[in-house]
Protein backbone atom coordinates (compact mmCIF):
# COMPACT_ATOMS: atom_id res chain seq x y z
CA UNK A 1 0.00 0.00 0.00
CA UNK A 2 1.25 3.68 -1.03
CA UNK A 3 1.91 5.72 2.24
CA UNK A 4 -0.39 8.81 2.66
CA UNK A 5 -0.54 11.63 4.64
CA UNK A 6 -2.05 10.00 7.79
CA UNK A 7 1.36 7.21 7.62
CA UNK A 8 3.57 10.21 8.32
CA UNK A 9 1.53 11.96 11.09
CA UNK A 10 1.48 8.46 12.91
CA UNK A 11 5.02 8.42 12.49
CA UNK A 12 5.86 11.79 13.35
CA UNK A 13 3.22 12.31 15.97
CA UNK A 14 2.07 15.39 14.63
CA UNK A 15 -1.14 16.15 13.32
CA UNK A 16 -2.91 15.17 9.67
CA UNK A 17 -3.22 19.02 8.97
CA UNK A 18 -0.04 19.60 9.71
CA UNK A 19 1.92 17.37 7.22
CA UNK A 20 -0.52 18.28 4.60
CA UNK A 21 0.19 21.80 4.99
CA UNK A 22 3.89 20.95 4.64
CA UNK A 23 4.05 18.93 1.98
CA UNK A 24 1.72 20.33 0.15
CA UNK A 25 3.60 23.87 0.14
CA UNK A 26 0.56 25.71 2.13
CA UNK A 27 1.27 28.76 4.20
CA UNK A 28 1.81 27.82 7.38
CA UNK A 29 3.40 28.75 10.68
CA UNK A 30 5.18 25.49 11.56
CA UNK A 31 8.52 25.42 12.89
CA UNK A 32 11.32 24.69 11.06
CA UNK A 33 11.84 21.65 13.31
CA UNK A 34 8.80 20.02 12.50
CA UNK A 35 9.32 21.14 8.84
CA UNK A 36 12.33 19.15 8.23
CA UNK A 37 10.85 15.97 10.43
CA UNK A 38 8.32 15.67 8.46
CA UNK A 39 10.38 16.28 5.02
CA UNK A 40 12.83 13.35 6.58
CA UNK A 41 10.26 10.89 7.33
CA UNK A 42 7.77 11.65 3.96
CA UNK A 43 11.12 10.69 1.97
CA UNK A 44 12.23 7.26 4.43
CA UNK A 45 8.70 6.05 3.87
CA UNK A 46 8.80 6.89 0.18
CA UNK A 47 5.66 8.92 0.26
CA UNK A 48 4.31 10.45 -3.19
CA UNK A 49 1.47 12.86 -3.94
CA UNK A 50 -1.92 11.17 -4.76
CA UNK A 51 -1.98 12.78 -8.46
CA UNK A 52 -6.14 12.14 -8.63
CA UNK A 53 -6.59 13.73 -5.22
CA UNK A 54 -3.86 16.50 -6.53
CA UNK A 55 -5.64 16.84 -9.55
CA UNK A 56 -9.03 16.73 -8.10
CA UNK A 57 -7.74 20.21 -5.98
CA UNK A 58 -5.89 21.68 -8.90
CA UNK A 59 -7.96 20.62 -11.70
CA UNK A 60 -4.34 18.82 -13.45
CA UNK A 61 -2.98 16.23 -13.31
CA UNK A 62 0.07 16.47 -15.13
CA UNK A 63 -0.24 13.44 -16.81
CA UNK A 64 -0.84 13.33 -20.90
CA UNK A 65 -2.92 10.24 -22.55
CA UNK A 66 -1.83 8.61 -25.46
CA UNK A 67 -4.09 5.90 -27.42
CA UNK A 68 -2.40 3.76 -30.25
CA UNK A 69 -3.82 1.50 -32.50
CA UNK A 70 -0.96 -1.19 -32.42
CA UNK A 71 2.21 -1.28 -29.93
CA UNK A 72 3.89 -3.55 -31.71
CA UNK A 73 4.61 -1.73 -34.35
CA UNK A 74 8.00 0.25 -34.11
CA UNK A 75 6.95 2.99 -36.01
CA UNK A 76 4.41 3.73 -32.93
CA UNK A 77 6.59 2.94 -30.32
CA UNK A 78 8.86 5.86 -31.59
CA UNK A 79 6.09 7.93 -31.95
CA UNK A 80 5.46 7.02 -28.01
CA UNK A 81 8.95 8.12 -27.01
CA UNK A 82 9.30 11.19 -28.75
CA UNK A 83 6.74 12.13 -26.90
CA UNK A 84 7.23 10.90 -23.31
CA UNK A 85 10.67 12.61 -24.47
CA UNK A 86 9.02 16.10 -24.36
CA UNK A 87 6.42 15.43 -21.63
CA UNK A 88 9.19 14.19 -18.94
CA UNK A 89 11.22 17.63 -19.68
CA UNK A 90 8.03 19.49 -18.51
CA UNK A 91 7.51 17.45 -15.76
CA UNK A 92 4.18 15.27 -17.05
CA UNK A 93 3.61 11.68 -17.10
CA UNK A 94 2.66 9.52 -20.16
CA UNK A 95 -0.51 6.67 -19.91
CA UNK A 96 -0.34 4.54 -22.80
CA UNK A 97 -3.34 2.80 -24.41
CA UNK A 98 -3.70 0.11 -27.01
CA UNK A 99 -6.55 0.01 -29.40
CA UNK A 100 -5.91 -3.10 -30.89
CA UNK A 101 -6.75 -0.91 -34.04
CA UNK A 102 -10.02 -1.49 -32.85
CA UNK A 103 -12.53 1.47 -32.87
CA UNK A 104 -14.80 0.00 -29.51
CA UNK A 105 -11.64 -0.53 -27.93
CA UNK A 106 -10.63 3.16 -28.94
CA UNK A 107 -13.82 4.41 -27.81
CA UNK A 108 -13.08 2.41 -24.37
CA UNK A 109 -9.66 3.84 -24.21
CA UNK A 110 -10.82 7.20 -24.56
CA UNK A 111 -13.52 6.90 -21.64
CA UNK A 112 -11.18 5.65 -19.12
CA UNK A 113 -8.36 8.28 -20.48
CA UNK A 114 -11.32 11.08 -19.40
CA UNK A 115 -12.09 9.08 -15.99
CA UNK A 116 -8.04 9.76 -15.25
CA UNK A 117 -8.66 12.78 -15.60
CA UNK A 118 -5.39 13.47 -18.42
CA UNK A 119 -4.93 17.11 -18.62
CA UNK A 120 -4.65 16.27 -22.61
CA UNK A 121 -4.59 13.68 -25.27
CA UNK A 122 -2.77 12.42 -27.87
CA UNK A 123 -4.21 9.86 -30.65
CA UNK A 124 -3.52 7.92 -33.25
CA UNK A 125 -6.80 6.67 -34.50
CA UNK A 126 -7.70 2.47 -35.22
CA UNK A 127 -7.94 1.69 -38.84
CA UNK A 128 -11.56 1.18 -38.75
CA UNK A 129 -12.26 4.71 -37.28
CA UNK A 130 -14.01 5.78 -40.65
CA UNK A 131 -17.06 7.24 -41.70
CA UNK A 132 -19.66 6.67 -38.68
CA UNK A 133 -17.59 5.46 -36.44
CA UNK A 134 -15.16 8.93 -37.06
CA UNK A 135 -18.11 10.86 -35.96
CA UNK A 136 -18.38 8.39 -32.60
CA UNK A 137 -14.66 8.99 -31.78
CA UNK A 138 -14.89 12.81 -32.38
CA UNK A 139 -17.81 12.95 -29.58
CA UNK A 140 -16.05 11.11 -27.18
CA UNK A 141 -13.13 13.39 -27.25
CA UNK A 142 -14.96 16.26 -27.38
CA UNK A 143 -16.94 15.35 -24.41
CA UNK A 144 -13.78 15.53 -22.54
CA UNK A 145 -13.41 19.34 -22.70
CA UNK A 146 -9.77 19.08 -23.33
CA UNK A 147 -6.89 19.57 -25.88
CA UNK A 148 -6.73 16.75 -28.39
CA UNK A 149 -4.02 15.95 -30.71
CA UNK A 150 -4.36 13.82 -33.83
CA UNK A 151 -1.55 12.00 -35.07
CA UNK A 152 -1.04 9.98 -38.09
CA UNK A 153 -4.35 8.67 -39.06
CA UNK A 154 -7.33 10.74 -39.13
CA UNK A 155 -9.73 11.73 -42.31
CA UNK A 156 -10.60 14.80 -40.49
CA UNK A 157 -9.53 17.33 -38.22
CA UNK A 158 -12.02 17.11 -36.02
CA UNK A 159 -11.22 21.02 -34.83
CA UNK A 160 -8.55 19.46 -33.08
CA UNK A 161 -4.62 19.67 -33.92
CA UNK A 162 -3.11 17.24 -36.31
CA UNK A 163 0.13 16.06 -36.97
CA UNK A 164 0.85 14.18 -39.92
CA UNK A 165 2.87 13.82 -43.41
CA UNK A 166 2.31 14.76 -46.48
CA UNK A 167 1.17 11.24 -47.82
CA UNK A 168 0.24 12.58 -51.21
CA UNK A 169 3.60 13.77 -51.93
CA UNK A 170 5.34 11.12 -50.32
CA UNK A 171 4.26 8.19 -52.30
CA UNK A 172 4.47 10.16 -55.76
CA UNK A 173 8.25 10.86 -55.24
CA UNK A 174 8.80 6.94 -54.16
CA UNK A 175 6.53 6.34 -57.62
CA UNK A 176 9.18 9.04 -59.30
CA UNK A 177 11.91 7.62 -57.75
CA UNK A 178 11.32 3.71 -59.11
CA UNK A 179 10.79 5.06 -62.25
CA UNK A 180 14.27 6.72 -62.15
CA UNK A 181 15.76 2.86 -61.83
CA UNK A 182 13.48 1.98 -64.81
CA UNK A 183 10.58 0.33 -63.20
CA UNK A 184 7.37 0.35 -64.94
CA UNK A 185 5.44 -2.62 -63.19
CA UNK A 186 5.68 -0.72 -59.93
CA UNK A 187 2.71 -2.84 -57.77
CA UNK A 188 1.62 -1.77 -54.30
CA UNK A 189 0.73 -3.10 -51.18
CA UNK A 190 -1.54 -0.40 -49.55
CA UNK A 191 -3.94 -0.26 -45.91
CA UNK A 192 -7.22 -0.24 -45.83
CA UNK A 193 -8.77 1.47 -48.07
CA UNK A 194 -11.61 4.67 -46.60
CA UNK A 195 -8.31 5.47 -44.36
CA UNK A 196 -7.33 8.92 -45.78
CA UNK A 197 -3.67 8.65 -44.62
CA UNK A 198 -3.65 5.15 -46.97
CA UNK A 199 -6.52 7.02 -50.02
CA UNK A 200 -3.82 9.92 -49.95
CA UNK A 201 -0.68 7.54 -50.12
CA UNK A 202 -2.74 5.52 -53.18
CA UNK A 203 -3.47 8.66 -55.36
CA UNK A 204 0.31 9.80 -55.26
CA UNK A 205 0.90 6.42 -56.40
CA UNK A 206 -1.55 6.65 -59.48
CA UNK A 207 -1.03 9.80 -59.81
CA UNK A 208 3.13 9.73 -60.20
CA UNK A 209 2.42 6.43 -62.39
CA UNK A 210 0.15 8.80 -65.10
CA UNK A 211 2.90 11.81 -65.00
CA UNK A 212 5.20 8.96 -66.02
CA UNK A 213 3.43 8.02 -68.75
CA UNK A 214 2.69 4.51 -67.24
CA UNK A 215 -0.75 2.82 -67.11
CA UNK A 216 -2.69 2.10 -64.04
CA UNK A 217 -3.21 -1.33 -63.46
CA UNK A 218 -5.87 -2.27 -60.46
CA UNK A 219 -4.34 -5.76 -60.61
CA UNK A 220 -1.08 -4.31 -59.39
CA UNK A 221 -2.70 -3.17 -56.06
CA UNK A 222 -3.04 -5.36 -52.70
CA UNK A 223 -4.36 -4.04 -49.90
CA UNK A 224 -3.11 -4.88 -46.56
CA UNK A 225 -3.74 -3.76 -43.29
CA UNK A 226 -0.44 -2.14 -42.26
CA UNK A 227 0.87 -5.52 -40.02
CA UNK A 228 3.96 -8.24 -41.48
CA UNK A 229 1.31 -11.17 -42.55
CA UNK A 230 -0.87 -8.83 -44.81
CA UNK A 231 2.99 -8.06 -46.67
CA UNK A 232 3.53 -11.76 -46.99
CA UNK A 233 0.36 -12.80 -47.98
CA UNK A 234 0.27 -9.90 -50.68
CA UNK A 235 3.08 -11.30 -52.74
CA UNK A 236 1.53 -14.41 -54.39
CA UNK A 237 -1.22 -12.35 -54.94
CA UNK A 238 1.10 -9.95 -56.88
CA UNK A 239 3.80 -12.27 -58.52
CA UNK A 240 1.97 -13.61 -61.50
CA UNK A 241 1.30 -10.11 -62.74
CA UNK A 242 5.55 -10.05 -62.21
CA UNK A 243 6.49 -6.93 -61.20
CA UNK A 244 9.74 -5.88 -60.64
CA UNK A 245 9.53 -3.35 -57.74
CA UNK A 246 6.78 -3.15 -54.90
CA UNK A 247 5.88 0.13 -52.95
CA UNK A 248 4.56 -0.88 -49.44
CA UNK A 249 2.65 1.67 -48.00
CA UNK A 250 4.49 0.83 -44.32
CA UNK A 251 7.37 -0.87 -43.18
CA UNK A 252 6.00 -3.46 -41.23
CA UNK A 253 4.64 -4.61 -44.83
CA UNK A 254 7.67 -4.40 -46.45
CA UNK A 255 9.19 -7.12 -44.30
CA UNK A 256 6.70 -9.49 -44.35
CA UNK A 257 7.17 -8.68 -48.67
CA UNK A 258 10.43 -9.16 -48.66
CA UNK A 259 10.87 -12.37 -46.69
CA UNK A 260 7.76 -14.16 -48.66
CA UNK A 261 9.64 -13.10 -52.20
CA UNK A 262 13.10 -14.69 -50.09
CA UNK A 263 11.52 -17.85 -49.46
CA UNK A 264 10.41 -18.33 -53.08
CA UNK A 265 13.65 -17.47 -54.39
CA UNK A 266 13.11 -14.40 -55.34
CA UNK A 267 16.25 -11.75 -54.75
CA UNK A 268 15.64 -8.43 -53.34
CA UNK A 269 16.85 -6.12 -55.28
CA UNK A 270 18.23 -8.38 -58.18
CA UNK A 271 15.05 -9.72 -59.25
CA UNK A 272 12.13 -7.35 -57.23
CA UNK A 273 13.24 -4.09 -55.90
CA UNK A 274 11.06 -3.38 -52.36
CA UNK A 275 10.46 -0.08 -50.99
CA UNK A 276 8.80 0.40 -47.39
CA UNK A 277 7.42 3.60 -45.98
CA UNK A 278 8.02 5.02 -42.10
CA UNK A 279 12.21 4.26 -41.62
CA UNK A 280 11.75 2.41 -38.23
CA UNK A 281 14.89 1.16 -36.67
CA UNK A 282 15.07 -2.13 -38.20
CA UNK A 283 14.33 -1.39 -41.93
CA UNK A 284 18.52 -0.13 -41.19
CA UNK A 285 19.32 -3.36 -40.48
CA UNK A 286 17.27 -5.93 -42.08
CA UNK A 287 19.64 -8.61 -44.31
CA UNK A 288 18.42 -6.81 -47.10
CA UNK A 289 18.78 -2.82 -45.63
CA UNK A 290 15.05 -1.00 -46.93
CA UNK A 291 14.81 1.73 -49.00
CA UNK A 292 12.07 3.97 -47.41
CA UNK A 293 10.08 7.47 -47.40
CA UNK A 294 10.87 8.65 -44.15
CA UNK A 295 8.25 9.32 -42.06
CA UNK A 296 9.45 10.90 -39.12
CA UNK A 297 8.14 9.10 -36.27
CA UNK A 298 9.97 10.19 -32.91
CA UNK A 299 9.68 14.22 -34.48
CA UNK A 300 6.15 13.45 -34.93
CA UNK A 301 5.54 12.58 -31.27
CA UNK A 302 7.77 15.34 -30.14
CA UNK A 303 5.61 17.80 -31.88
CA UNK A 304 2.32 16.39 -31.02
CA UNK A 305 3.84 17.10 -27.38
CA UNK A 306 5.12 20.53 -27.94
CA UNK A 307 1.87 21.46 -29.41
CA UNK A 308 -0.70 19.24 -26.54
CA UNK A 309 1.64 22.04 -23.89
CA UNK A 310 1.35 24.56 -25.74
CA UNK A 311 -2.75 24.42 -26.08
CA UNK A 312 -2.28 23.36 -21.74
CA UNK A 313 -0.65 26.39 -20.94
CA UNK A 314 -1.58 29.08 -23.38
CA UNK A 315 -4.56 28.00 -24.76
CA UNK A 316 -3.16 28.04 -28.03
CA UNK A 317 -5.52 27.18 -31.45
CA UNK A 318 -5.38 24.22 -32.80
CA UNK A 319 -2.42 23.56 -35.54
CA UNK A 320 -2.30 21.24 -38.76
CA UNK A 321 1.65 20.27 -38.36
CA UNK A 322 2.46 19.07 -41.92
CA UNK A 323 5.97 16.99 -42.36
CA UNK A 324 7.38 16.95 -45.70
CA UNK A 325 8.68 13.05 -46.69
CA UNK A 326 12.39 12.30 -47.75
CA UNK A 327 13.36 9.12 -49.34
CA UNK A 328 16.81 6.82 -47.48
CA UNK A 329 17.55 5.33 -50.00
CA UNK A 330 19.40 1.99 -48.92
CA UNK A 331 19.89 -1.74 -50.69
CA UNK A 332 16.39 -3.14 -51.26
CA UNK A 333 15.67 -1.33 -54.70
CA UNK A 334 18.29 -1.26 -57.87
CA UNK A 335 17.55 -0.84 -61.69
CA UNK A 336 15.58 -2.62 -63.27
CA UNK A 337 16.35 -6.32 -64.31
CA UNK A 338 16.98 -6.57 -67.83
CA UNK A 339 15.40 -10.09 -68.18
CA UNK A 340 18.10 -11.88 -66.63
CA UNK A 341 16.15 -12.71 -63.13
CA UNK A 342 13.31 -15.57 -62.23
CA UNK A 343 10.54 -12.70 -63.07
CA UNK A 344 11.89 -10.92 -66.07
CA UNK A 345 10.30 -8.00 -67.34
CA UNK A 346 7.18 -7.60 -68.69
Amino acid sequence: MPTTLKDIAKATGLSTTTVSLVLNGKPHRISQEKCRLIKETAKKMDYHPNRLAVGLIKHETKTVGLILPDITNVFFSEVAKGLEDVLREHGYHLLLCNSNDRHEQEISAIRMMNNQMVDGLIIVMSSETVGEKEKQTFAALKRMKRPVVLIDCFNESGGFSTISIDNFKASYIAVEYLVSLGHRRIACICGPLGLKTNDDRLRGYTAALSDSGIPFEKALICQGDFRYQSGYDAIPVLLPKKPTAVLCLNDMMAYGAMNALNNQGIRVPEDVSVMGFDDIFFSQITSVPLTVIRQPASEMGQKAGQVLLAELSAHAEPQQIVFEPVIRVRKSTKAVNNGNGPLGVC
